[in-house]
């Protein structure tokens, strides 16, 4: 698959993705109430649930926000430009929000510790991510800067 392809097609994604999470925090109420009684889970839970989804919401949707931003850059060959860069760092920033506060609900409801720990596992690859493309666009830069 060539590149402009697979950012097409990272993009449709990503937009996808976008539109899944405003689906799903509006449709959030019913499918966990649903869940519950389904499965014959505690009354409580509906609320734990939505008081730890609700408020990474606005994370998850500024992290598709970003990486759609981040595509948008590749696609116009700037791969290695700050503005990349800056964007992997909020990225993982959201991610480690996002961790904290399911790892503090996985306390009253076990598999947000899974969700904690994963964000975070994501939060530090994405921070390493970052960390190489700032080295990589500051060799890039040095020979522009020795000329000046």
């Amino acid at each position: 698959m060539n590149k402009e392809k697979a950012l097409k097609l990272s993009l449709l994604i990503t937009n996808i993705f976008i539109i899944l999470l405003g689906v799903c925090t509006l449709a959030l109420p019913w499918g966990v109430t649903w869940y519950v009684e389904t499965m014959g889970k505690s009354p409580k839970l509906p609320a734990v649930i939505m008081v730890t989804c609700y408020p990474c919401v606005p994370f998850a949707a500024a992290i598709l926000m970003y990486l759609k931003r981040m595509l948008k850059n590749i696609s116009r060959d700037m791969l290695f430009h700050t503005d990349t860069v800056s964007c992997f760092t909020r990225i993982s920033t959201f991610c480690l929000c996002i961790s904290v506060i399911t790892l503090i609900a996985g306390k009253f409801y076990l598999p947000f510790f899974i969700v904690g720990t994963a964000f975070l596992f994501f939060a530090l690859l994405v921070f390493v991510f970052k960390t190489v493309f700032a080295h990589i666009a500051a060799e890039i830069d040095k020979p522009f800067q020795e000329d000046k």
